[in-house]
């Protein structure tokens, strides 16, 4: 029966949000195959982290070493070799972040694993463990099975599964001493580089009000700024409303541009190429306008308006204030 491990990422002495997506689909897979889901802590001070950790699956495996203060992929290709070379059969979860895409593939190698990157969903079927992802531009979901391989990698795509805490804190940690002890690393950590802040930060936002190309050549942008801010939201778009320089490319919602996953989107005048798609697939709550009925938004979108968004998002702004009155 195959163990379910989860490895964190963290950056600054804080667990990602892919750790968390993770640790959502280690749980759900772990109880699928009945075995157990089991965190990898590898970062240069643990304790608080492990614990957090500990809180939400049986047991966390935690290596404290200078040399994990980042995520350098040699150190942890070197690490990990070592820790699950007597763990077989087992399943690794990761996140799908800059950071996994340097380490997967190396990790899979030295596991003698096999590798499935970006999923967006897991299931056990007769037993076997199978990954849902996407070829041909996320034109084509696809079921993929590992051939019976004992060891299986896999990083999962952002937003792809939400985490519920339990906050059970019945796990258990344990600290085995770090093994990197005179190897050689070929990598190392230069630093950070932030990238440049804009006057919103559309991935934070749990309400978002993106236009695209169907507001027209030259809009009022001011209709749905005032829109968004109506619905205590932001506003985003899609790429050719960046490309006539209508917004900036923070607010540019996709897998060029940034992935998002709020609690409501509302998608006005945009067609839904598969990139845009790609951006917003962690969003519960899709409502689309479009002038185009056969408009492949309108596949994803839980609501569906038929008209221009023009005249509806003044008419949509007028309905919500008078009912807060």
């Amino acid at each position: 029966m195959k163990d379910v491990y989860v490895l964190a990422e963290h950056r600054k002495q804080q667990l990602r949000d892919t750790t968390w997506e993770a640790m959502a689909a280690g749980r759900k897979l772990a109880a699928e195959l009945g075995s157990q889901c089991i965190g990898i802590l590898l970062a240069d001070k643990v304790d608080e982290m492990a614990a957090k950790m500990a809180a939400e699956c049986q047991k966390v495996i935690a290596i404290e070493d200078k040399a994990f203060e980042t995520l350098n992929s040699d150190a942890v290709i070197q690490t990990l070799a070592l820790l699950m070379k007597d763990r077989s059969p087992f399943v690794l979860v990761m996140g799908n972040s800059n950071s996994i895409l340097d380490l997967a593939p190396g990790l899979s190698v030295k596991l003698d694993a096999a590798l499935a990157t970006d999923c967006f969903g897991l299931e056990v079927m007769e037993g076997q463990v199978r990954a849902l992802r996407q070829k041909y531009s996320y034109k084509v979901n696809t079921l993929i099975s590992f051939k019976n391989a004992d060891n299986v990698v896999v990083t999962l795509r952002g937003g792809a599964f939400t985490f519920v805490p339990s906050g059970q804190g019945s796990g258990t940690v344990e600290k085995p001493a770090s093994p990197l002890g005179g190897i050689s690393l070929k990598k190392r950590f230069l630093g950070y580089v932030e990238a440049e802040k804009g006057d919103v930060d559309i991935a934070a936002a749990d309400i978002i009000v993106s236009v695209g190309r169907g507001i027209g050549d030259e809009p009022d942008m001011s209709v749905f700024e005032s829109l968004a801010e109506t619905m205590g939201g932001v506003l985003a778009c899609s790429r050719p409303i960046v490309d006539k320089n209508l917004l900036p490319k923070y607010h540019q919602v996709g897998t060029s541009g940034v992935e998002v996953k709020p609690k409501v989107y509302l998608a006005l005048g945009i067609s839904g190429a598969f990139q845009h798609l790609g951006g917003i697939k962690g969003s519960p709550l899709i409502v689309a306008v479009n002038k185009d009925p056969k408009a492949p938004i309108f596949r994803v979108a839980q609501y569906g308006v038929v008209g221009d968004v023009n005249e509806i998002a003044p008419l949509l702004q007028e309905k919500i204030e008078q009912s807060r009155k």
